[in-house]
């Protein structure tokens, strides 16, 4: 288990990156039915397709970070039959409908309301699912690929209670990048345990080298066993 707030304050790097290779290299829960959604090399997710957790039209599916790839996202419609939300404000494309079940925006996930320094117009998790409505709907599956954007993101969202209904998480960590410190990096982790969150799968994402014994790139996927439970 990570330990709280206080004692990882007072941790070194080492023993922080240490917690944090472990904890992610333990799978917590069983998914009998794990589907690979696209393609195995980056971009790709792994998806719990048990009876309690697949997702099932109508359905919401929110990806953030798409890189001019939308591979998962229309293998995601084909799979599942679900309407795909993507977002990113890195790409030089306007905010449109892409096809039946696909919509983009150029919007990107932070743990404020703000437009950053490139002029990226950067939006809390709650304030993408007012803007589009879906405030009081079930998100079946988020997906996360926005480097290292994920922690102060989780930091703001998951005590503010807007993952409480997402029924499947699946992000790639950047750990001890970016500008969150370690010991919070880990504490994010640790309140998506708090909260329901167990990880069902996880993969070694090798395409930016490996740093020490650590590769820098990894993927977790999670699913909420306490929403599935309720609903």
């Amino acid at each position: 288990m990570i330990p709280n707030d206080v004692e990882l304050k007072n941790m070194s790097n080492t023993q922080w990156k240490q917690i944090y290779w472990k904890y992610i290299n333990r799978l917590q829960t069983l998914c009998k039915d794990v589907v690979r959604v696209v393609k195995l090399k980056d971009g790709g997710k792994e998806i719990c397709a048990d009876e309690r957790y697949r997702p099932r039209a109508p359905c919401i599916i929110y990806s953030f970070g798409i890189n001019n790839d939308l591979s998962f996202d229309n293998e995601a419609v084909k799979m599942f039959g679900c309407d795909v939300f993507c977002f990113d404000p890195s790409m030089k494309m306007e905010s449109k409908r892409i096809s039946d079940h696909v919509w983009f925006y150029n919007w990107g996930l932070s743990g404020e309301n703000t437009v950053d320094k490139q002029g990226w117009k950067m939006k809390t998790l709650r304030t993408i699912r007012n803007d589009l409505g879906h405030s009081n709907k079930t998100i079946d599956i988020l997906k996360m690929d926005i480097e290292t954007f994920e922690w102060n993101s989780m930091l703001q969202m998951i005590p503010a209670g807007d993952l409480d209904d997402v029924r499947q998480f699946a992000v790639e960590t950047h750990f001890m990048h970016g500008k969150i410190p370690g010991n919070l990096q880990l504490s994010a982790l640790r309140q998506l345990y708090d909260r329901g969150f167990r990880i069902f799968m996880r993969d070694r994402n090798i395409i930016a080298g490996i740093e020490g014994s650590m590769t820098k790139l990894n993927e977790i996927s999670l699913i909420n066993v306490l929403y599935s439970l309720e609903t």
